[in-house]
């Protein structure tokens, strides 16, 4: 059998090869491609990187905030770590004079956006001239904002203690501005957005907006990526107080009593001190107990029957028999001796608080404030030419209209209406009557001198002022002690050599004062009202009872001290951090 051979032509030959080199060129391709996608990924999967690793900084930079608010300002207040300062005001935006929170957009009222001023770390701000400026956390060099304040506040003693603070600025961007991490940098701004103060028991918060920036570098500090972390950083306001005492003095009435800008002496037998108030009726009228404060039983006697000397020209109070129900005060301090001439010397095995007890040394009060004396004005003399008057008629009658000089009394009732006299004498068996119903008159004299068995109607309140020469003594009494004794006034000018005696008696009635003069009350008198002399010396027996309504016209100073406690600081405490947005890229 014959064999077939097939032959191919050239032609065929080619299209072979052809074939080849596109699946060559194909598979080229594909390999391309392949290690494309691969670098993409690579580069992708680096970007992620830098990007993830910008943001981890930033929320580094959040996380180290809150540590660094809490280690400055949740601290012991004592130690001088506080939110505010004592200025701190409300939840208010730009209060003059006042911190306040930062109004959005959080910076200088006139600065733009994106400039460096809105880079600089800021916490608290104040309205100042019209411009909100930063306080807390703030610096720009240039002197713009406040770069340290001032808080007052106890110390751990409980002393108060000034706390300054002028490196919060520069510690906080030390610490939280521009500070490297690993390859890259964060910087926190803390702006200041709300302050709600503490109202009662109840805590405020206080609140801080953190802007954390992050960023990634490459070679040559160029920027490869970075993230914004936005988040609140919040706490509980607790203020820190300081308990302050604040003394205040005013001037006050001295009170009534027997007050001597010197001695006070007396040296007799049965010599009663106690005291009374007009307002409630005549002294020893029956009045319920407890009517008033010092009420002896269950009649108007009262145990304020004080005694005072200010010390002046050798002062002191000496009395040596009786019975002393008030206290004894002086200005000076306790003497070093009894002896000592300016004390306080009472005997007290002989006088008695008219209680039936010893008169006791806690009733003793030294270094009392200084005693004022109002100036008494000269009395206005009568009219030049007036005329003299004497009524020896054993009736009654009324002084005629016109102007008088010198008035004698010796026999009858002689009704004096109000005015300016010489002197008036009111002698033997003589009366006066002086005063009206229903008002204060006011008597000016150049001198008063009522002699024995004389007696003195009072018609109602007066004020008499005498120049040179004032005696209401020997058996002279008013009428009956009806009118208060309070509402009868005695004002002795006197000068040198000039005295003024009362008593000697009978009843004694009204507030005498002589500041200028010595004041000499004798014995046998019952005297109602106050006296204030320049020294006063009982020489016989007295049952002295004083008016406790008389205004004396003595002031003094009295302190008052008052406790408060006021807000100097807040602390912040239990410190809360949320995320509120972020920005990558």
């Amino acid at each position: 059998m014959k064999s077939i051979t097939r032959v191919f032509s050239g032609g065929e030959r080619g299209i072979a090869l052809a074939t080849v080199l596109m699946l060559t060129l194909l598979m080229s391709i594909l390999v391309g491609a392949m290690l494309v996608g691969s670098a993409n990924d690579t580069l992708i999967s680096g970007n992620d990187v830098k990007t993830n690793q910008a943001f981890y900084i930033a929320e580094a930079g959040i996380h180290r905030a809150a540590g660094w608010f809490s280690s400055k300002f949740g601290a012991d207040p004592n130690s001088g770590l506080f939110v505010l300062p004592q200025e701190y005001s409300s939840n208010t935006a730009g209060v003059a004079g006042q911190l306040s929170y930062t109004p959005a957009p959080f910076f200088q009222k006139g600065a733009l956006l994106n400039t460096a001023e809105q880079k600089i770390p800021t916490a608290v701000k104040v309205l100042s001239g019209g411009v909100l400026q930063n306080v807390v956390l703030a610096g720009d060099g240039g002197n713009t904002f406040f770069s340290s304040y001032t808080v007052t506040a106890n110390d751990l003693a409980g002393n108060p203690k000034a706390f300054s603070y002028s490196g919060l600025a520069a510690d906080f961007a030390n610490t939280l501005y521009n500070q490297t991490v690993g390859e890259g940098k964060f910087s926190v701004k803390a702006t200041l957005v709300s302050v709600i103060p503490p109202s009662g028991s109840q805590h405020g918060t206080v609140t801080w907006l953190l802007e954390s920036d992050g960023v990634i570098f490459r070679a040559g500090n160029t920027a490869m990526a970075n993230a914004t972390i936005w988040a609140y950083l919040s706490a509980l306001v607790t203020p820190i107080q300081q308990t302050t005492t604040v003394t205040t003095t005013q001037t006050v009435p001295a009170g009534a009593g027997v007050i001597g800008r010197g001695m006070i002496y007396w040296n007799a037998n049965g010599i009663v001190t106690d005291s009374y108030k007009s307002s409630k009726g005549a002294y020893g009228a029956a009045l319920a107990a407890h009517s008033y404060t010092g009420q002896i039983g269950s009649v108007n006697k009262g145990s304020r029957g004080d005694l005072r000397t200010n010390n002046e020209f050798s002062g002191y109070i000496d009395v040596s028999n009786g019975a002393v129900t008030g206290s004894a005060s002086a200005t000076l301090g306790a003497p070093a001796l009894p002896s000592d001439p300016q004390a306080i010397v009472i005997d007290t095995s002989k006088v008695q608080d008219g209680q039936g007890h010893a008169f006791s040394p806690s009733s003793e009060y030294f270094a009392q404030p200084p005693l004022t004396f109002q100036d008494i004005p000269d009395p206005t003399p009568p009219a030049a030419g007036s005329n003299d008057y004497s009524w020896a008629s054993k009736s009654a009658g009324t002084l005629p209209s016109g102007n008088y000089n010198n008035i004698s009394i010796s026999k009858g009732a002689l009704t004096v209406p109000p005015g300016n006299y010489g002197t008036i004498d009111v002698s033997s068996q003589g009366s006066i009557v002086l005063g009206a119903q229903g008002t204060t008159t006011t008597y000016n004299l150049q001198g008063f001198t009522s002699g024995a068995q004389t007696t003195i109607i009072f018609k109602g309140p007066v004020v008499i002022n005498v120049m040179s020469s004032l005696d209401v003594g020997a058996q002279s009494s008013p009428s009956d002690l009806s009118l208060p004794a309070s509402a009868i006034r005695w004002n002795f000018k006197g000068g040198p050599g000039k005295t003024v005696s009362i008593g000697g008696g009978g009843r004694t009635l009204g507030v005498f004062y002589a500041p200028n003069n010595d004041l000499t009350m004798r014995g046998n008198t019952s005297f109602y009202g106050a006296i204030v002399a320049r020294s006063i010396n009982v020489v016989g027996t007295a049952d002295i009872h004083i008016d406790e309504d008389s205004l004396t016209g003595v002031t003094t100073t009295t302190g008052s001290s008052t406790t408060t406690t006021t807000t100097v600081g807040y602390t912040g405490t239990n410190y809360n951090l949320w995320r509120i947005t972020q920005s990558l890229n």
